[in-house]
């Protein structure tokens, strides 16, 4: 049978739009209330205190080395850096697997947390540490860390890797680094004087919230188009056992 033409399996609709959008407003929601929190009725509390404590000591421990390395853990997911990547892992996985499930999930992934942290670190203006910093940010805001949940989107690569793979050393080191990098680029966004501990683990937990909706949503819109497909009598891209993945 002939292979599907890549415009066939799109998979991004008016009912995937609609439940993206709910879920931009939901987790902008959610993640704002927990930054009002801490700009507003915990800014005395243990928790800022401590936050503030814990800024003040990664300033102590800084050395000409661990500016360097935190550098480079700052760099792994920034702006450029991560849109680049994205884009060279989506059209690999559009030249490999001839569809766009892969590409999307991984796509808008990094879409939807990046808008869900721009209208949050708006809203909540939360200023950064009061210590001095060893980078520059068009962003003025403190919360959450947008380098943190970027490098948690990152995941999403796992997540396809885990789909079409079983070897256990290839998810061992796909797991591995999906564990180091969001914890380096975490480390050194809070060493560098840019984040509370907070923000990190702010930004972390909006990096995982992003990618699991996106892949839920994404599933279940394959798993319907597969059905259409079938129905049709078309010809379609191999499926995804999704349930032993």
């Amino acid at each position: 049978m002939p292979k599907p033409r890549l415009r066939d399996t799109w998979l991004l609709r008016k009912a995937e739009a609609i439940t993206f959008a709910i879920s931009y407003v939901a987790i902008t929601a959610i993640w704002f209330a927990f930054g009002w929190l801490l700009t507003n009725p915990l800014k005395d509390s243990w928790i800022v205190r401590t936050d503030e404590s814990v800024a003040d000591w990664f300033v102590e421990e800084r050395t000409p080395l661990l500016n360097s390395l935190s550098f480079i853990g700052s760099m792994l997911s920034e702006t450029v850096v991560k849109v680049v990547v994205t884009a060279i892992v989506a059209v690999v996985m559009l030249k490999v697997w001839k569809r766009w499930l892969e590409a999307l999930v991984v796509c808008i992934s990094l879409i939807l947390e990046a808008l869900c942290f721009i209208t949050i670190t708006t809203l909540v203006g939360r200023p950064r540490p009061d210590v001095e910093r060893l980078d520059t940010s068009p962003v003025g805001s403190s919360y959450p860390s947008g380098h943190t949940a970027a490098a948690v989107a990152y995941s999403a690569i796992i997540v396809v890797i885990f789909w079409h793979t079983r070897s256990r050393w290839i998810r061992a080191i796909a797991v591995a680094l999906g564990v180091f990098v969001p914890i380096c680029v975490g480390l050194a966004r809070a060493y560098r004087g840019m984040h509370f501990v907070t923000d990190v683990v702010f930004g972390a937990l909006l990096g995982g919230v992003s990618v699991i909706v996106t892949v839920v949503v994404f599933r279940r819109a394959a798993e319907r188009h597969e059905v259409e497909l079938r129905l049709d009598g078309e010809a379609r891209a191999p499926a995804i056992d999704f349930a032993n993945s």
